[in-house]
């Protein structure tokens, strides 16, 4: 087999490690070059797609991301590298007491934090109330109301 240009050739195989949760996983190579350009392009996962996959668009890249960020595999491989980084909890805590005793204003590091916590769970659901019987209707008419 003739190696193409520009591309890596890969050996078959899968990468194992442990979860944060305790689990086993496994990922393939290319699961894993996606995980990786993932976390160097900062989450943007239709460039970590075009650079792992070499997508001929970006709609076809952002559609790849969708589908690999909803594997729980990957996501696991991904919070486990961002543990490494120094983006734990503990981290993350240290950092919101530091700006809770500065005088300074720091909105943007606060809305970090906030998206932080919330991409975490730490935060109560948001309840929502519906008077009355409900309907598919009523539920889609609502969810336009809310997206508009």
């Amino acid at each position: 087999m003739a190696k193409k240009p520009g591309k890596l050739i890969q050996p078959k195989g899968n990468f194992k490690f442990k979860g944060l949760d305790g689990k086993d996983y496994k990922l393939t190579l290319k699961e894993k070059l996606f995980s990786e350009a993932y976390l160097e392009f900062k989450g943007n996962g239709t460039e970590a797609a075009m650079e792992a996959f070499d997508c001929a668009n970006y709609k076809v890249a952002a559609a790849v991301a969708y589908e690999y960020l909803r594997k729980p595999h990957i996501f696991a491989y991904i919070d486990l590298k961002m543990e490494d980084y120094g983006y734990s909890d503990e981290n993350v805590k240290k950092q919101h007491l530091f700006i809770i005793n500065q005088m300074a204003d720091l909105s943007a590091k606060n809305k970090a934090l906030d998206m932080y916590y919330k991409l975490k769970g730490q935060y109560a659901p948001d309840k929502k109330e519906f008077s009355g019987t409900l309907s598919l209707k009523k539920l889609l008419e609502e969810a336009d109301k809310e997206n508009n």
